[in-house]
């Protein structure tokens, strides 16, 4: 089972993952977000911590990222995963920048992935959110959260939202797990 928490920078993705996965002990923490450094690798890690430059590099770096993401949502088959971003919001983030080669690469693979079972959307009143971290901008958080509904309802998800501008962090957890207990007998 993967169960996949998006959302805008500053809505707790991380914090609530992490916090789940701690206190759920049937869950294990993944994280499938651009900071490398945060991820565990599988496979070719010396070469994906190395961040080496240029084209053939950055091309080479994608396709060991996508075949690490795709090891771990393998292995969601047999074990629960907990996932901090997936590859939903890759694809998002490039409708957002407009990067139109890497969005084409981002819509290929995500038709290569499975769907996650469950997603939590973070989201909530983006001023709120934007000085949480102040890494991108309000107008940025609100077409993220719009996208990101737009995305799991027009391919049917099951997703539940949690506004993180009016809940707490240990309220959002215990939405969080009463949501993921509601659908999944732990």
């Amino acid at each position: 089972m993967l169960i996949t928490i998006l959302g805008p920078d500053g809505t707790g993705k991380t914090t609530l993952a992490k916090k789940l996965a701690k206190d759920i002990s049937s869950l294990e923490y993944i994280y499938f977000g651009n900071n490398i450094e945060s991820r565990k690798y599988k496979y070719f890690s010396d070469f994906l911590y190395a961040q080496k430059s240029g084209k053939l590099n950055t091309l080479l770096k994608y396709f060991f990222i996508f075949i690490n993401d795709f090891y771990y949502y393998n292995l969601a088959k047999k074990k629960n995963l907990i996932s901090d971003r997936c590859p939903i919001d890759k694809y998002i983030g490039t409708i957002i920048k407009e990067d139109k080669y890497r969005n084409l690469f981002h819509k290929f693979t995500l038709n290569l992935f499975p769907n996650p079972n469950f997603v939590i959307l973070l989201e909530g009143d983006s001023e709120i959110i934007f000085h949480r971290k102040e890494e991108i901008s309000i107008s940025i958080i609100d077409r993220y959260m719009l996208l990101y509904r737009e995305y799991l309802t027009k391919n049917n998800l099951d997703f539940f939202s949690i506004d993180t501008s009016v809940n707490g962090i240990e309220e959002t957890l215990n939405l969080a797990k009463f949501e993921i207990n509601k659908r999944y007998d732990q």
